[in-house]
């Protein structure tokens, strides 16, 4: 009669292909962490610049004369964010909403309002960001929106 050899255990061998294993499928599990940060970063800023546009469109409904006469207008220069001069409540309120960008947004944050005069006037509200972080993001993300006062 032959003896049968049975098996006493795991080897070393399997133990260190397992632990291969589970070792790639963490790491891809930690790309995917860092991917999914990256991405609600910029979903937030989006949301957030979204909300500061219509917090501005907001701002200008309730100083209507003053948006049509075009004291709110205040450029988006491509590389510096201009800053409202003066002590007129509108100067405060550009000066304000520009604040509330940078604290939300971080200190590349700008944004700009173009008002056309008359009775039918409509504004124009840009909002920039730097967005670089998310692969294939633009260092100038801007969101734009019309509204007429």
């Amino acid at each position: 009669m032959a003896m049968q050899r049975t098996q006493a255990g795991i080897s070393l061998i399997e133990v260190m292909v397992a632990v291969f294993v589970l070792a790639i499928g963490l790491l891809g599990m930690a790309g995917l962490q860092m991917a999914s940060l990256r991405s609600n970063q910029s979903s937030y800023e989006r949301s957030a610049a979204v909300l500061a546009a219509y917090t501005m469109i907001d701002r200008l409904r309730a100083d209507a004369t003053a948006a049509r006469a075009g004291s709110y207008n205040l450029a988006l220069v491509n590389n510096a964010c201009a800053t409202p001069s003066g002590s007129t409540f509108p100067a405060t309120q550009l000066a304000a909403w520009l604040t509330e960008l940078q604290t939300s947004m971080g200190s590349s944050a700008c944004g700009g309002v173009t008002c056309t005069a008359g009775a039918t006037a409509t504004c124009v509200i840009r909002v920039r960001w730097d967005d670089s972080r998310v692969r294939g993001g633009l260092t100038n993300q801007t969101f734009s929106i019309e509204a007429r006062l």
